[in-house]
């Protein structure tokens, strides 16, 4: 039986050849927006709860982004984010009280969280003494230069960046955030020994974690320790199995321009096993299986990316290849 992917025109497939530059641009793509809740109560260092705190929550990363909430007459608040995949700062205010900043708290996605928090009167704040207005004082100066390390990153000025980050960590070192920024920063900048121990600060203090795994898998990717890479990989797809999924799509794709189909194949199942609705796995899974001389399947997926993709630039050849297995 003649080849049934050399009949069809090469142009049309050969737009699929640089697999690895279209699985670049869909890992750039934000992860899939998965929401959680975040609720609660604040009561004061009687433990009794706090009517009237205003709970402002921020994303270092979006500075366009803010959310709000207030505590009822028990104290409570319930707080939900749409995209629970990143951490966010959470700020706690109220006339009278001491202001409490907890930066870089990441939100379980798909679960309803409850924790609770403390804030000191003003008046328990004199009381108790400098130690704890100096701690407080620590975390809010660390806070701040954090913050003005994330503009300088968003910038894409990676040197101010670095420095404020590491400022930040000298005035308070188990400020997480600041540790899982400078992972990103590093990896960014292609400096993946520093990225891994970064993330793994970032890790132990338990910030970001989903996030940090990604940096350990590029990295320990980059640097050639493909074991300790798959580690990262599987902590990532506990964590979230949608950015999982993306890496094994890139790897899959990887190994179908090499040739290597078996690897290939592996590889966009498991992505599918996550992500029925990934469009270009279904489309090279479609690809392999005519070449093993599964119609059925190769129908089946190709089918289901022309419905995922009727737009894609190789829809196209996708519905050249099914008419050529249905005529």
């Amino acid at each position: 039986m003649t080849d049934p992917l050399s009949t069809l025109r090469g142009r049309r497939l050969r737009r699929l050849v640089p697999v690895t530059a279209l699985a670049l641009l869909l890992a750039s793509v934000a992860t899939a927006q998965l929401p959680g809740t975040l609720n609660g109560q604040v009561f004061d260092e009687k433990e009794q709860p706090i009517a009237g705190v205003v709970i402002t929550v921020t994303d270092p990363e979006r500075p366009d982004f803010s959310q709000t909430a207030t505590t009822d007459d028990r104290g409570r608040f319930r707080i939900r984010l749409a995209n629970a995949t990143v951490p966010y700062d959470f700020r706690f205010a109220k006339e009278g009280y001491q202001e409490l900043v907890s930066p870089g708290l990441n939100i379980p996605a798909r679960q309803n969280t409850r924790m609770n928090f403390n804030l000191k009167s003003q008046e328990a704040a004199l009381a108790a003494g400098a130690p704890v207005d100096a701690e407080q004082a620590a975390r809010g100066a660390a806070v701040e230069v954090y913050n003005q390390g994330v503009a300088a990153l968003n910038s894409g000025d990676l040197e101010t960046a670095e420095v404020l980050f590491e400022t930040a960590l000298e005035k308070k070192p188990d400020l997480g955030a600041a540790h899982g920024a400078l992972a990103r920063l590093y990896l960014r900048a292609e400096r993946h020994q520093e990225a891994v121990d970064a993330a793994l600060e970032a890790i132990e203090l338990e910030t970001d974690v989903a996030s940090m795994n990604q940096v350990l898998y590029n990295s320990y990717t980059a640097l050639g320790d493909q074991e300790k890479a798959a580690a990262a990989l599987v902590k990532l797809r506990e964590a979230n199995p949608e950015a999982a999924s993306k890496n094994i799509f890139n790897q899959a794709a990887d190994a179908y321009n090499a040739g290597d189909m078996e690897a290939a194949k592996a590889g966009l199942l498991q992505v599918i096993s996550v992500d029925a609705g990934h469009a270009k796995a279904n489309y090279l899974l479609g690809l392999i299986y005519v070449n093993e001389g599964d119609n059925a399947k190769a129908k089946e997926h190709l089918g289901k990316f022309l419905e995922l993709a009727p737009d894609d630039p190789d829809a196209a050849t996708a519905r050249e290849m099914l008419q050529y297995l249905e005529g």
